[in-house]
């Protein structure tokens, strides 16, 4: 009887309920309310593709202006404020929107040609600098000093990681395409492959089946098209004393059949090797039928507003899967630009 009575008190107070707030309010009201926050944030969207778009090509006007492209006050800071601008996170529509935009469009092959140029320029200076040091130590020491080492050794870090995701065999021999005048990612890497860096990271099933080919020095061959650059470099690490050790040099097209690349366990390929898809492709053709079956290539990318640096590389192309298999594709967020692609060379 008591828990009919408690139902009946409960119907009764809820009879009494004042009617829901929301019942007073115009339905229509709350529809027109959304549509005008849908409108503010289509117009904010708008507003920063705008602003995007103008900062990137007035950027571009003002390089243009510019009489050369060494490091100096004007285009390190154009420069900075462009690869801060590109490196942000951006919602995917505003950035679609930015790089469809007909300005952009109109500028971004002379954009990436400026930043090539710039960033050659930029390693060729460091590299006189640093070898201008008294004896190996100061050579290292000035090394470090280098405004982006520590982005060189992070994207390292995170490219011996996805190589190590692909392979049950660290790489020993090691080919870079593209090395320029300052081999920061060769020297790094083959830092980390003297340390057994890769190696250590590993099961122990796969740290005991890499134990014979440990004795064997692992070995850097850097291959750049500018003799200026493999000049440069090789001074460098001549320089560097036993930290150079290992590092190997050759004056060559990225696609020249020159060199046989089958005894190498990777292929880097540098983000300036190509500055198109078409190009990127023909190279990268060209470079994996002088591979292995197996080995792996390592082609340095890009995403988001990045591309306005450097080219983005699809490797899901017809012709690229009938030769490589894609491992692992890493696009970093943080301070570390290029994106990383990982592929096998198939049979």
């Amino acid at each position: 009887m008591s828990l009919l009575s408690s139902f009946l008190r409960l119907r009764s107070s809820t009879n009494k309920m004042e009617p829901c707030p929301c019942a007073s309010h115009d339905s229509l009201t709350i529809v027109e309310k959304a549509e005008v926050l849908q409108s503010q944030l289509a117009d904010a969207r708008s507003e920063k593709v705008q602003w995007l778009v103008k900062s990137i090509t007035e950027t571009h006007t003002e390089l243009l202006k510019l009489p050369h492209f060494k490091p100096g006050k004007a285009i390190n800071q154009l420069l900075g404020n462009l690869v801060s601008i590109c490196s942000e996170i951006y919602d995917r529509e505003i950035v679609e929107k930015v790089l469809r935009h007909r300005e952009i469009q109109a500028v971004l092959p002379s954009l990436r040609q400026i930043c090539a140029k710039a960033e050659s320029c930029l390693e060729l200076h460091w590299a006189e600098h640093i070898v201008a040091g008294q004896g190996a130590d100061q050579v290292r020491e000035r090394l470090k000093t280098f405004p982006y080492y520590d982005n060189y050794e992070e994207l390292t870090r995170l490219e011996l990681c996805a190589i190590l995701s692909a392979t049950k065999t660290a790489p020993r021999r090691v080919a870079f395409i593209g090395s320029g005048p300052l081999p920061l990612t060769s020297l790094c890497l083959l830092d980390s492959l003297k340390n057994d860096a890769l190696i250590e990271i590993m099961s122990p099933q796969r740290r005991e089946s890499q134990q014979p080919s440990r004795d064997a020095d692992p070995v850097i061959l850097n291959v750049d098209y500018d003799e200026t650059a493999i000049a440069a470099s090789l001074s460098l690490c001549l320089a560097l004393g036993e930290q150079g050790r290992g590092m190997e040099f050759i004056c060559a097209e990225a696609a020249s059949p020159a060199k046989d690349l089958s005894e190498f366990d990777v292929v880097y390929m540098a983000a300036l090797v190509g500055m198109s898809q078409t190009q990127k492709e023909g190279i990268i053709l060209q470079v994996a039928d002088r591979m292995r079956k197996g080995a792996l290539l390592v082609v340095r990318s890009s995403w988001g507003l990045r591309t306005c640096l450097y080219p983005e590389v699809d490797l899901a192309t017809e012709n690229l899967l009938k030769r490589l298999e894609t491992c692992v594709v890493v696009h970093p967020y943080g301070q570390v630009v290029n994106s990383v692609i990982v592929a096998r060379v198939r049979g």
